[in-house]
């Protein structure tokens, strides 16, 4: 699992830091949704619940974190902002570029 350095966060979300080592190396975080870029070249986004990311089944290397929210809701008004910023500054929907990632 890789972070992006400067998360998008839900309003909800105080302490970005707690949250992030919770969702790491808790056992069991619950209540928080995890933004990444998606995987599939037809996505943009993928929403993740944070007990979904540490189930022994799933392989979290590929997965690139660019916001947390603590609700599905507020997961969608990030996916929403994310997006809108990237449209605004770029007129396109190349969130890897806007974001000055390289994966």
């Amino acid at each position: 699992m890789k972070w992006y350095k400067k998360l998008y966060l839900g309003e909800s979300i105080k302490q970005a830091k707690w949250v992030r080592f919770q969702i790491a190396f808790g056992k069991k975080p619950k209540g928080y949704y995890c933004i990444s870029l998606s995987n599939c070249p037809k996505n943009l986004l993928d929403i993740y619940p944070s007990q979904f990311l540490r189930t022994p089944d799933m392989n979290t290397d590929g997965i690139y974190i660019v916001g947390l929210a603590s609700d599905k809701a507020e997961a969608f008004d990030v996916v929403r902002d994310i997006i809108e910023d990237v449209y605004v500054h770029t007129r396109g929907f190349d969130i890897k570029r806007y974001l000055g990632i390289t994966v």
